[in-house]
């Protein structure tokens, strides 16, 4: 049985992704991996598939679920969003709504808190488990070998460095506030708030990465969020030789090789206190806390003045301060940490779809190519903002990442060494078995 799987943004999405298309593969299904007009150009084709859904937009996934269930399309949801989120809850009510859970034939919650919060929308709970995000999973010790090559370039390329990671995509969008306002304007009443918190994030953020700069002679890594304008920040810290603005690769590897890092409100501070490095949190004084996500700040030391940030930095002390997991109960409750993520999907969804023996072969065809072909090519040479909006987003989605990935896994997972990889288009990708390639 094929599975179709979507990926909008590679630096937050591939690992996993080629990860768990690797144990599917194994299992027997044959699985596309690719940008979303290719996936979509595949839900078109294809018959009695799966598509693993990484998120419903009121409005956007309807149309999508309803041509999929037309043919005869099997939903599984795994949310990329489905963790962190505003006091009111808002983005989970909205991303796990009834439409979500009565389209889905699986969804899969990271913790007992979403499951919780969303119980009232849920009509069906046996097709409801809670199972945590591989995203979070491949966080532990166990699957650092996926980043330890990265991690040895940075600290030689770098040094001892401070990274700093934005999330300013409502104040500082690569498309502008209009855009903001009519893309996200529906989802959260108080859009105009958002955008003017951003600002307020990126007045204060510019004189404190200008005055570390100046208060030490490590290098600084700035991150923007893959929808912010990085030359905004690059225009700012031009003439500072040792601010670095740079978005490429995963984050994790970064966290890892960074001394520390300085964050708003940004689930990034989660993933650095999985790996065992507590952030810095950094948020304008008397903030509005209904427009603050408060997960990251409880995963952080918190500050609202510039100088006491940069003492605390210059003091070094964070040093030695040990990271105990267990004396952070939104870990367990909202990410399922204990739990095996990636397993517990994969099982599920082979017990939820058993293989059939004699399913036949969809191939892909010169036709199909030549459309694969035309999308990228044509998106390589727009240069309107949507277009590079979206290239900014798959940056690092290849088939040398993939295949370095690949031989990562095969070294953690020996089972993984029977899966193979064909490159069907430059973003397009499908893993299978040599039993599956037979089969549908």
């Amino acid at each position: 049985m094929i599975i179709l799987i979507p990926i909008e943004t590679s630096n937050r999405e591939l690992l996993y992704k080629v990860y768990l298309s690797h144990l599917l593969a194994q299992k027997g299904f044959k699985c596309y991996l690719g940008n979303k007009s290719n996936i979509a150009h595949l839900i078109l084709k294809f018959d009695s598939y799966i598509y693993l859904d990484k998120g419903y937009h009121k409005g956007v996934s309807d149309k999508i679920y309803e041509i999929i269930k037309s043919k005869n399309g099997k939903i599984i949801n795994l949310d990329e969003e489905g963790g962190v989120d505003y006091p009111d809850n808002s983005t989970l009510l909205g991303r796990y709504s009834e439409a979500l859970f009565s389209s889905s034939e699986l969804v899969f919650l990271w913790g007992n808190h979403q499951l919780n919060i969303t119980e009232k929308n849920i009509k069906d709970k046996r097709k409801v488990f809670v199972t945590g995000h591989p995203r979070f999973e491949l966080l532990k010790s166990n699957y650092h070998l996926f980043y330890e090559d990265d991690v040895e370039q940075l600290k030689k390329k770098y040094g001892d460095f401070f990274l700093v990671n934005t999330n300013m995509g409502f104040g500082n969008n690569i498309k502008g506030d209009e855009f903001v306002i009519n893309n996200y304007g529906n989802r959260f009443s108080n859009i105009n708030k958002k955008i003017e918190f951003d600002k307020k994030k990126i007045e204060i953020f510019i004189p404190l990465i200008k005055k570390l700069s100046s208060e030490t002679p490590k290098n600084i890594i700035v991150r923007p969020h893959p929808e912010e304008n990085a030359d905004y920040y690059k225009k700012a810290f031009d003439s500072f030789k040792n601010v670095h603005v740079i978005y490429e690769g995963s984050v994790i590897p970064w966290l890892i090789a960074s001394e520390i890092m300085i964050h708003p409100d940004c689930t990034t501070a989660i993933e650095s206190l999985l790996i065992g490095k507590k952030a810095i949190s950094f948020l304008p004084e008397k903030y509005d806390t209904e427009i603050v996500t408060n997960l990251p700040l409880e995963a952080s030391y918190k500050f609202n003045n510039e100088d006491d940030v940069v003492s605390f930095i210059k003091n070094e002390s964070y040093i030695n301060e040990a990271v105990d997991l267990m004396d952070y109960q939104f870990v367990e409750e909202y990410f399922s940490f204990s739990r095996e993520s990636s397993e517990l999907i994969v099982d599920t969804i082979a017990q939820q779809f058993p293989l059939k023996e004699f399913d036949l072969l969809d191939e892909i065809t010169l036709k199909d190519n030549f459309c694969f072909f035309y999308h990228y090519l044509t998106s390589r040479i727009s240069k309107n903002t949507t277009t590079k909006l979206i290239r900014n987003k798959l940056n690092g989605f290849s088939y040398n990442e993939i295949i370095k990935i690949h031989n990562r896994i095969k070294n953690i997972n020996p089972q993984c060494r029977s899966i193979k990889i064909k490159k069907v288009s430059e973003v397009l990708f499908m893993f299978y078995t040599a039993f599956n390639k037979k089969q549908n």
